[in-house]
C-alpha cells in the first residue's frame, strides 16, 4: 500500500488536473462565443440551381453544374466578361449585419485548359463613409493563386460597416485579361462576433406600459412619461416608487423572454434617472435571481453597477450575464434592478438585451464530417504554408497512397511547414483522431523529430499545443512512409474564428532543422463521445438494502455521458479536490465555492448524499503556506493556526450547511513509525496532537447536528496502521473529541491486501468503538500488484487481469454485505478507468482500477461488484473425474475442468489432490503427479483441460472408502473444491480395468 507520500502525490496529481481543468474551463466560459459562431448562409448549389447568384459586372449568368464539386455533386459556372471582369454575385444585405464580424470563404477552381491566374471574393458596399457612396472590401487576400487542376480556398475575415447602406458579395479573377470560366464551390458565411451591444434579442421603452415588468419586492411600477428623453429620443419610461428596501425595484422574468437560452451570452444595459436629487450619490446594479432544483430558495448575482445616479441626467448601466442549464434547468430567472439607496424612487429606460453569442453547439450540430487530404485531385485540399515562404505543392513525386502527395520545400523555419484550417472542423470538449503519413527528402539516413501541432489565437493571444506528445515522433529519412498518428486528442480551450490550424514542423534539440518532406493521406476524424449501458442494474440500486454507494467526482463528471453513469449508478459523491482547504481558501479569508457549489448542486438535483472532503489534512497537502502560520510552535504562532483552523472550518461547513452529511475533518493523520502513532505533519508541528481537538471541536460547533465527523486514512488493512487507529481514536475519544466516523480509504492493489483482512479492519473498529459510523471512502483497485512499479499495459491489460479483478470485487463486496450495520456506506475513487489518480501513481502508466471501463462500459469489474457472478468469466466452470488401474494397486484418476459459456476461464489451475478416507481398516495411499499446483491454463468458452494423478492404494483393503478432495481457483479469486467419494476395490492377479 501506498504511504503518506503516495496519497499526496495522488492528490497533487488530481489537483492539478483540476486546475488545468478548471482554468480550461474558465477560458470556455469567457469565450465560448468566439468558439461557436454561427454559420448564417451556405451556398453549395446541390440542388441544381444557383440559389439566387447573378451576374455581376458582365460576366455570365452563373449556372449549377456537376463537371465539377469541391464537395457533393455540384457547383457554379460562370464565365468572366471579355477583358477578364466580373463574376457570380449575391445580395448580401439582408445576411450580414452592420457593425457584425464574419469569416466568408468559398472554393474556386479554374475549367479545364483555363490559363492559370488569381482570384478573390469581394464585398461591393454602399455607404456614405465611402468616396461616392461606394466602396470595393476585398475579403481576405486579394490574389489567390488559382489553376484548373486543383481547389484554392478565398476569403477570410470581414467587418460589416455600421454605417453600410448595401451590400453585394461577388467571387471574380484577378489578372484575367480575357474571358475566363471557372467554378464556385461551398461557400460560407459564418458570424464570428455581432454587432456592438450584440443580436437584438428584446428592447423596452415602456411606451405601451410596464412591457412584462413586475416589482421585485413590494416597489410600484407605473409606465408614462419621462421628466426628460433619454439619450436614444424616448420619452416614456417606467417610473418606480414607494421603495422600502436597496433590492426593491423592476424585474423581468428572463424565461419568459424569447430568444434568451442557457449557454448563450447576452449584453443588457438600462438607462437610470433619480425622481429627485440624492447628495448621497446612490447606485443602480442590474441583478439576477435564479432558483433551481440546487437553489430552490434562489441564488443571486450581480451583471453590472452604474456610476452615481442623477435626478438631471440619465445614467447608464451595462453589463453581460448568461445562465446554464446545469446541474439542472431554472425554475425562475428573474433580471431586476436595485439602488444602493433604499428609498429613491427612479425611471427606468431603453432597457436593451442583445446575444453577443449563442449558446454552444451541440455534437450534433457540429460539423463532425472531419478532413481527408489524398491530393488524388492535383490540388492542395486546402493546405498552405505556414509562413508564405515555403512551397507547398502538389507532386507525383512520391505517394503513401494513389499517385499524389504534398511536398514542402524551401523552408525557412523549423515552425514552417503545412498546415491547414480547423475551424469548424475541431470543437473544445470534442475529440479527434489524426494520421498523417510523412516521407522525408533526400533520403540520406538521418533521423529527424516530427511534431503535429495545433495553433490557434484566443483574445488574441496564440496557442500552439502539440498534438504529438512533445516533442513529436523521430522519422528516419529512409525513403519510407511513416505514419504519425494520434487518437482521442481534445482541442483544449475555445479559439478567435477562424484561427485554428493543424500544422507539421520538425523539433530539432537545437539549431534549424529544414527538411523537406512528402505528406499523405492526412485523416481528421471526430470521435463519437462514449454512450452509457442502460440495460444494466444500477449499482447503488442493488445495494439500497445495505449502504449508499459514492463515486469521488470533479467538474467534467457534471455533465454529458460522465454524468449519466454518476446518476445510475451512484447516491451518493464526493468532490475529489474542490472542498480541500487550497481549493476553497488558497488566500485567507478569501473563499471559492464555483466547483465545488456545482458539484453539490448535481447531487442535490439528484437526491444524492454529500461528503465533505477534506477540511484538514494532516500532512499539509493541497494546503496554503499561510494555514501554518511561521511553522514554529510558539505561543503566538500557535494562537494563529488556531485561528485558522477554526476560521476555515467555520466558513466551509457552514457554507455547505445540511447539504453535506459527513466531513472528513482530518485527513490522514495515522504513522505506526511514530511513538504517538500520529503524522508530525506542519499542524503538529505547531500544536501537537491538539490540532485534532482543534478541528474536530470546530467541526462540531459550526456543523450541523447530526454531521459525520471523520478520521479518513488508507492501510487500515495493515495491523500496525490498524492497532494506531485505535489507539488514536480511543484517546481522542477520551478527552472529549467529538470523532463519530472513521473512514478506510482502502485503494488497494490486485493481489494485496486480502478481503479477510478488510472483513478484519470493520470489525475491529466496532468491536472497540460500538456504533461508531465506519465507511469505505475511496474505493479502488489497481491491476497491478503491490511494490511493482515497472510494468504497464498500456492500452491492452489482458483480459485475465480483468476476469481476475471481477472475482476479488466481488469477494471485497460480499465482506461489505456482511458488515452490514457496521459499515454505512462505499465511495469509489472515481467511476470510470479514463479518469483515474493511479494514472500517475505509483509511477506514469495506465491503470484500469474502477466499475467501468475507458468506454464507460460496465467490465468485469462491475458485475462482480453489483455480485452477478454469473456473468464473470469462467463463472461455468465445472469438474468432472475419471478414473483406471494403471497396476493391481495402482489407480490413475484424470480430473477435467469443463468451462461453460460466459467466458474463458483464466489460469485454471488444482491446488491439491487429497484424499481422507471414511471407511474401513486405515491406510495410507499415495498420490503423485507432474506437480502441484496443476495449472490447466486458460480455458476458451466452451472447452476443457485435465490433470492426472496416479494413487497407490497398497495395503488398503478392498471396499476402502475415501473423499477425494481437489481445490482449485480461476482468475486467482474464482475458487472451489471438487469432491468425490472414492471406493477402492481390489482386484485379483490378472484384472486390468478398474
Amino acid at each position: 500500500m501506498s504511504g503518506s507520500t503516495g496519497k499526496y502525490a495522488q492528490n497533487s496529481r488530481k489537483n492539478w488536473f483540476a486546475a488545468v481543468r478548471l482554468a480550461l474551463a474558465a477560458v470556455v466560459l469567457l469565450s465560448a462565443g468566439l468558439l461557436h459562431a454561427q454559420t448564417v448562409a451556405t451556398y453549395s448549389w446541390e440542388d441544381g440551381t444557383a440559389d439566387g447568384w447573378t451576374s455581376f459586372n458582365g460576366a455570365s449568368v452563373p449556372v449549377a453544374t456537376n463537371a465539377a464539386a469541391f464537395a457533393g455533386s455540384e457547383s457554379l459556372l460562370t464565365t468572366t466578361g471579355a477583358t477578364g471582369q466580373g463574376g457570380p454575385s449575391i445580395l448580401a444585405s439582408s445576411t450580414l449585419q452592420a457593425g457584425a464580424k464574419y469569416t466568408i470563404t468559398g472554393m474556386i477552381r479554374l475549367t479545364s485548359g483555363e490559363a492559370a491566374t488569381n482570384a478573390n471574393l469581394t464585398i461591393k458596399r454602399s455607404d456614405p463613409s465611402c468616396s461616392g457612396g461606394t466602396c470595393f472590401d476585398t475579403i481576405g487576400t486579394f490574389q489567390v493563386p488559382v489553376n484548373d487542376s486543383g481547389w484554392a480556398q478565398v476569403g477570410g475575415a470581414y467587418t460589416v460597416s455600421a454605417t453600410e447602406t448595401g451590400l453585394t458579395l461577388y467571387a471574380q479573377l484577378v489578372g484575367a485579361t480575357t474571358a475566363q470560366s471557372f467554378y464556385l464551390d461551398d461557400v460560407v458565411i459564418t458570424q464570428t462576433a455581432p454587432p456592438p451591444g450584440g443580436t437584438p434579442v428584446a428592447s423596452y421603452t415602456f411606451a405601451d406600459g410596464t412591457d412584462g415588468w413586475i416589482p421585485f419586492g413590494s416597489p410600484t411600477l407605473t409606465a408614462g412619461s419621462s421628466p426628460l428623453a433619454d439619450p436614444a429620443g424616448n420619452s416614456t419610461s417606467l417610473f418606480v416608487s414607494n421603495r422600502t428596501a436597496s433590492f426593491m425595484g423592476p424585474s423581468l422574468n428572463l424565461l419568459s423572454v424569447n430568444g434568451v437560452v442557457a449557454g448563450a451570452t447576452y449584453q443588457v444595459s438600462a438607462y437610470v434617472l433619480l425622481a429627485a436629487a440624492d447628495a448621497t450619490n446612490p447606485t443602480a446594479t442590474i441583478s439576477t435571481k435564479t432558483t433551481d432544483c440546487a437553489a430552490p430558495s434562489g441564488t443571486f448575482g450581480n451583471i453590472a453597477t452604474s456610476a452615481a445616479l442623477s435626478s438631471t441626467a440619465w445614467t447608464k448601466v451595462q453589463g453581460t450575464f448568461s445562465f446554464s442549464d446545469n446541474p439542472g434547468a431554472p425554475t425562475g430567472l428573474l433580471l431586476y434592478i436595485q439602488s444602493s439607496s433604499a428609498t429613491d424612487s427612479f425611471y427606468v429606460s431603453d432597457v436593451v438585451i442583445g446575444e453577443l453569442s449563442p449558446a454552444p453547439l451541440d455534437p450534433s450540430q457540429q460539423d463532425n464530417t472531419g478532413i481527408s487530404s489524398t491530393f488524388e485531385d492535383g490540388g492542395l485540399d486546402g493546405w498552405s504554408s505556414r509562413t508564405g515562404s515555403s512551397t507547398v505543392a502538389n507532386t507525383t513525386a512520391a505517394a503513401h497512397g494513389g499517385t499524389h502527395s504534398l511536398l514542402t520545400t524551401g523552408r525557412v523555419a523549423n515552425y514552417d511547414g503545412p498546415q491547414i484550417a480547423v475551424t469548424n472542423k475541431m470543437y473544445a470538449g470534442s475529440q479527434y483522431n489524426l494520421s498523417g503519413w510523412v516521407m522525408l527528402q533526400p533520403a540520406d539516413g538521418t533521423n529527424h523529430v516530427i511534431n503535429m501541432s495545433l495553433q490557434y489565437s484566443l483574445n488574441g493571444a496564440t496557442n500552439f499545443p502539440s498534438i504529438t506528445a512533445y516533442p513529436g515522433v523521430t522519422v528516419p529519412a529512409d525513403g519510407q512512409w511513416h505514419q504519425i498518428s494520434v487518437n482521442n486528442f481534445s482541442v483544449p480551450s475555445a479559439y478567435d474564428p477562424g484561427s485554428a490550424f493543424v500544422y507539421f514542423q520538425t523539433v530539432p534539440s537545437s539549431g534549424n532543422d529544414l527538411v523537406s518532406f512528402y505528406l499523405d493521406d492526412f485523416q481528421l476524424t471526430y470521435v463519437q463521445p462514449p454512450m452509457i449501458q442502460t440495460g444494466i442494474e444500477s449499482i447503488y440500486k442493488r445495494y439500497q438494502d445495505f449502504f449508499p454507494v459514492g463515486a469521488e467526482i470533479d467538474t467534467t463528471d457534471l455533465t454529458g455521458p460522465h454524468a449519466q453513469l454518476l446518476t445510475m449508478h451512484f447516491n451518493s459523491i464526493v468532490s475529489g479536490n474542490d472542498m480541500k482547504w487550497s481549493s476553497v481558501e488558497n488566500a485567507k479569508g478569501v473563499f471559492n465555492y464555483t466547483n465545488a457549489d456545482a458539484e453539490v448542486g448535481v447531487a442535490e438535483c439528484n437526491n444524492m448524499l454529500v461528503r465533505g472532503h477534506n477540511l484538514l489534512w494532516a500532512t499539509g497537502a493541497q494546503t496554503p503556506a499561510y494555514a501554518t502560520g511561521d511553522g514554529t510552535n510558539s505561543a503566538a504562532n500557535q494562537a494563529v493556526v488556531t485561528a485558522n483552523i477554526q476560521e476555515h472550518i467555520q466558513n466551509e461547513v457552514q457554507h455547505f450547511g445540511t447539504k453535506v452529511y459527513a466531513w472528513d475533518v482530518v485527513n490522514e493523520p495515522i504513522d505506526p513509525s511514530q511513538a504517538d502513532c500520529l503524522a508530525h505533519g506542519p499542524f503538529y508541528n505547531v500544536l501537537g496532537a491538539s490540532y485534532l481537538d482543534v478541528a474536530f471541536q470546530a467541526a462540531k460547533q459550526y456543523a450541523p447536528p447530526g454531521t459525520k465527523l471523520f478520521i479518513n486514512d488508507y492501510s487500515t488493512t495493515d495491523p500496525a496502521k490498524l492497532a494506531c487507529l485505535v489507539k488514536v481514536v480511543g484517546e481522542l475519544r477520551a478527552r472529549g473529541v467529538p470523532i463519530n466516523a472513521i473512514g478506510h480509504e482502502m485503494h488497494h492493489q490486485i493481489n494485496f491486501p486480502t478481503p479477510d483482512s478488510m472483513q478484519n479492519a470493520i470489525e475491529t473498529v466496532a468491536r472497540k468503538f460500538p456504533g461508531i459510523t465506519q465507511q469505505v471512502t475511496e474505493l479502488d483497485m489497481s491491476v497491478y500488484n503491490a511494490g511493482d512499479v515497472t510494468s504497464n499495459y498500456g492500452n491492452s491489460v489482458p483480459p485475465g487481469v480483468l476476469a481476475e479483478q471481477g472475482w476479488l470485487y466481488k469477494k471485497y463486496f460480499d465482506v461489505f454485505r456482511r458488515e452490514k450495520g457496521k459499515l454505512n456506506a462505499v465511495t469509489f475513487w472515481g467511476m470510470a478507468d479514463d479518469n483515474t489518480w493511479l494514472d500517475g501513481f505509483p509511477v506514469t502508466r495506465t491503470d484500469y482500477p474502477l466499475p467501468f471501463d475507458m468506454g464507460l462500459q460496465a467490465k468485469p469489474a462491475y458485475w462482480g461488484i453489483i455480485g452477478e457472478e454469473k456473468m464473470l468469466p469462467g463463472f461455468g466452470l465445472r469438474f468432472s473425474i475419471d478414473g483406471g488401474i494403471s497396476a493391481k494397486e495402482m489407480r490413475v484418476f484424470k480430473l477435467t475442468a469443463s468451462n461453460g459459456d460466459v467466458g474463458p476461464a483464466y489460469n485454471t489451475q488444482i491446488s491439491a489432490f487429497t484424499l481422507r478416507q471414511v471407511l474401513g481398516r486405515r491406510c495410507s495411499p499415495v498420490v503423485t503427479s507432474s506437480g502441484l499446483p496443476a495449472m490447466l491454463g486458460d480455458i476458451p468458452t466452451g472447452g476443457t483441460a485435465s490433470a492426472s494423478f496416479t494413487v497407490n492404494f497398497a495395503g488398503c483393503d478392498s471396499l476402502a472408502v475415501f473423499t477425494l478432495s481437489a481445490p482449485w481457483s480461476s482468475a486467482t479469486y474464482h475458487t472451489g473444491t471438487f469432491e468425490w467419494l472414492v471406493t477402492y476395490i481390489k482386484l485379483p492377479e490378472g484384472h486390468g480395468r478398474f
